[in-house]
Formats: C-alpha cells, structure tokens, sequence
C-alpha cells in the first residue's frame, strides 16, 4: 500500500468515526438533550455514556494491545468535535484526555482502564489546588500510610464520578492514587458553572486511597494528559464554533427586517463571511495540531502546539458565540433560543485548562526560549 493510499484510508476511518458519533448524538437528541439534563441536575446520563463506550469512543486513543483502537489524538478531537456541536454534557475531553491519559501511561493493565474504555465508570481527575488568594497554589496535598488529607480545586465532573484520580505528595515524591467517590473523610463541594455543569472542591481527612504510581513518572504524565486534554477540549470549541455559525446562518436567512431577510443585508453578509472564516482558520489550526501531537514525543513541544491550539480556537470561539448573540437580536439573550447555550459552553470550556491569553502567553514564551538555545 502507497503512502497516498494509506493517508486515504486514515481519512475514511475518522469520516465513518465521525458519522458514527454524529449520528449517535443526533439520535439521543442533539442539543435538546443537553438543554433538558441542564434543567433538571446539571449532571450526565450515565446510558449514553455507555452507548458511546459501545461505540469505541472512549478507547480511540488507547493502543490496540492495551484494548483501545489505536487511532490517536486525531481521532480523538474528530470524537470533541462532535461533543462540541451538541454540547453535549458527558465528560468525554476529561476522560479520554486526563483520566485515560493518566492511566494509559502510568498503569495500563489496571482494571479502571477497561472500565473506562467500557464506560462501566467515570473517574475525574484531580491535581490542582487552590491557595489563600482563590489562585492556584503550589500541591500540599499529602498521601501517606494509604490516606489522604488536604483538598484539590477546580475538578470537573467531580459530582457524577464514581472515583477520583488524585495527584498528591507522598513520602517519595509525587503519587497518583485512586479514591472511591463515597470514600471516608471525602467531601465535594459543588460549583455550578454558566453552562449548568459543575466543578467540584474536594477535600480529605484522612481519606483511604489506594496508590497507583510514584515518582517522577507521575509529573511527566500528568504534563503530557494536560497538553492531550487541552488539544482535544480546542477541538470541542471547534465543534462548539460550527454549530453557533449554523444556527446563526440559518436565523439570518429567515429573520425578516424591512419585508427582507436580514441575510440580504450587505453589513450581515460580511459579518458571517468573517465569522466563517475566522471558524474555518480555527478548526484547521486545531486539526493540524493534534496530528502533529501523534507523531511528537518532546513534551515541551506536544504542550507547546496544545497551547497554539486552544488559544486559537477559544478566540474563535468567543468571537462568534458572542457575535451570534448580536446577530440574533434581543431574542439571543433570552434562554429559549439554543445560540446562548453555547455562548456559555464557550465562556466555561475557554476557562478550563487556561483561556486563550494564558496559552498565547506560553506559545510565546516557548518561542522565545527555543530562540535563545539556538
């Protein structure tokens, strides 16, 4: 087989994985499903997030020998994107990227990666903290003789997982240690978010936990799941950005101002042609990041192109929720219209991992440090 043949075949495997999911989330209910989970708890629903286990979604990054199919970050952001569109609520980003990440690199053989793989459970990860200011703090979080004490800040998807992967500090340096969600001594503080979802604040008092990995290895994988889930969570903006842009489309061709459609208008035209061109350079960007991040094994360089592609497409993707508002009228700030829906998907999934100034900055730094080492 040519290498030609080989790039079409890839590219007819991620065309069916997309039409896969689409279709699975179409048939679930699109968007309208996520507006009547938000209304009622915020939370998930823990049947579709085994129809899309069944469906591979989980597994698409993980190595074929350790049960996943082996199709990477690439595959993976074909499977955000799609969440994006949707809005879905399921915690696809933060498992494929963090959980799965974490384990697929510090402990492949152990039974929580089938289960996840399986969507049997969700476990969310955990590894930051919060210090006296409300900012990040340095980890003081402490594990020792199988307990926990302390507290981790900012965990998404803390109030419907059945575990937590918790980054702490033990007697030889970092550990990744596994507690159960109804563990002794764990308490989760909830915190709603623009877009009905939640963060948690959990804290240990001497919670029971059971060790995972040690050492440095921990440090280098936590680094290299944050670069995988910031990737994948740009290319969710990317699908966040196509679906706001549709809906806006559509509107302005059936709204009427003047016995005309407001489409028609030559300040409207130009407005969507920059929105749709500012959609397009975004999901391109994002798109040849992540193949790039497939085949790069430095992990300066993978978290270097993972800031590129989440400050491009949380720009993006902030400037055409917000401008779809604007194209909508006063309708658009009402909540019966799904377009202010994503406008605070976008705000909430811009926040997480760094918004799109954090990681300009760290794209810059990078490039100024490469600069003074040649």
């Amino acid at each position: 087989m040519t290498q030609t043949d080989m790039h079409s075949s890839d590219q007819e495997d991620l065309r069916m994985l997309r039409e896969s999911a689409r279709t699975l989330f179409e048939r679930a209910g699109g968007s309208g499903r996520s507006r009547k989970l938000r209304d009622a708890d915020g939370g998930w629903d823990a049947d579709m997030i085994r129809e899309l286990a069944e469906a591979g979604v989980f597994g698409v990054t993980i190595p074929e020998e350790h049960g996943g199919l082996g199709m990477g970050l690439t595959a993976g952001g074909v499977i955000a994107e799609e969440v994006g569109r949707v809005i879905a609520p399921e915690p696809v980003v933060m498992t494929v990227g963090l959980s799965l990440g974490l384990l697929r690199r510090l402990c492949p053989d152990h039974a929580k990666m089938e289960q996840l793989v399986g969507g049997e459970t969700v476990l969310a990860a955990a590894w930051q903290e919060r210090g006296p200011n409300g900012g990040p703090a340095e980890a003081s979080c402490r594990y020792a003789d199988g307990k926990l004490t302390g507290g981790k800040a900012w965990v998404v998807g803390a109030s419907g997982a059945q575990g937590f992967l918790i980054v702490a500090e033990g007697d030889n340096g970092p550990v990744l240690v596994l507690a159960d969600a109804m563990a002794d001594a764990l308490s989760i503080d909830k915190r709603a978010q623009a877009d009905g979802s939640s963060m948690g604040e959990l804290s240990f008092s001497g919670t029971p936990a059971e060790q995972l990995a040690e050492g440095p290895a921990v440090r280098d994988a936590l680094t290299e799941a944050i670069s995988d889930a910031t990737a994948l969570a740009a290319a969710e903006l990317v699908g966040v950005s196509d679906s706001a842009f549709e809906i806006t489309l559509e509107y302005i061709k059936t709204r009427e101002q003047f016995d005309k459609p407001i489409g028609s208008f030559q300040i409207i035209q130009h407005r969507a042609v920059d929105l749709n061109v500012m959609r397009e350079v975004a999901q391109a960007g994002v798109r040849e990041v992540l193949a790039q991040m497939d085949s790069e094994t430095d992990p300066k360089r993978r978290a270097k192109l993972a800031s590129r592609a989440k400050a491009r497409a949380a720009t993006a993707a902030k400037k055409i929720t917000r401008d779809a508002i604007q194209l909508h009228g006063a309708v658009g700030y009402t909540d019966e219209f799904d377009i202010g829906l994503y406008l605070n998907r976008a705000l909430v999934l811009s926040a997480w991992l760094g918004d799109d100034a954090y990681h300009r900055r760290i794209w810059f730094d990078a490039r100024e440090e490469e600069g003074a080492a040649q």
